[in-house]
């Protein structure tokens, strides 16, 4: 009990100790990262800390590293000004990405065919790394109760399964371009 109070005091003590100007500080932080993170999202569009692509999540882990070392760091301004340039790369990034499918190609992973007409693709699964109980677990969560039901579940880049039931050999106008 003598050596857990102090390292517990040390724990919860700021490295200069608790004062006004220490709380002051992290408040007027939080406010201004929140407000610029607010501009930023505004001004470069909602994609920007949104997880579409692993690339996005990537972007979304840094900012939020980024604005959390900010907050606690002592100079505000080379947080908000990297913020800024992170923002301003994943916005050229998705931009680039729409414009040219090369581009989007590398960049992004692309869609994986995991279940084609009823059944699964066990070695597109394998390279997914999805077990058969995940997905699943996804064709439940998705109203679907039986393998046999499905045209196609598709795994997009951003993590979802998309699942297509119904009847009809014809490949969807949708379909990825580089099934896996």
């Amino acid at each position: 009990m003598d050596t857990l109070l102090p390292v517990l005091q040390n724990i919860l003590t700021p490295q200069g100790g608790w004062s006004l100007a220490f709380l002051v500080r992290i408040v007027l932080s939080v406010l201004l990262l929140y407000a610029l993170v607010v501009m930023i999202a505004r001004a470069f569009g909602a994609r920007t800390f949104a997880s579409f692509t692993s690339f996005d999540f990537l972007i979304n882990v840094a900012a939020g590293s980024l604005v959390a070392s900010s907050i606690m760091g002592r100079n505000l301004a080379e947080g908000a000004l990297a913020l800024l340039c992170l923002a301003a790369v994943q916005w050229l990034v998705s931009s680039l990405s729409a414009r040219s499918r090369r581009f989007h190609d590398v960049v992004d992973n692309p869609p994986v065919v995991l279940i084609e007409h009823g059944r699964y693709q066990e070695r597109a699964m394998r390279r997914a790394r999805i077990s058969q109980q995940s997905l699943d677990q996804k064709l439940r969560s998705q109203g679907v109760g039986d393998v046999g039901e499905v045209r196609f579940a598709i795994l997009e880049s951003g993590g979802n399964v998309s699942v297509m039931t119904g009847e009809g050999e014809e490949r969807p106008g949708t379909f990825p371009r580089r099934a896996g």
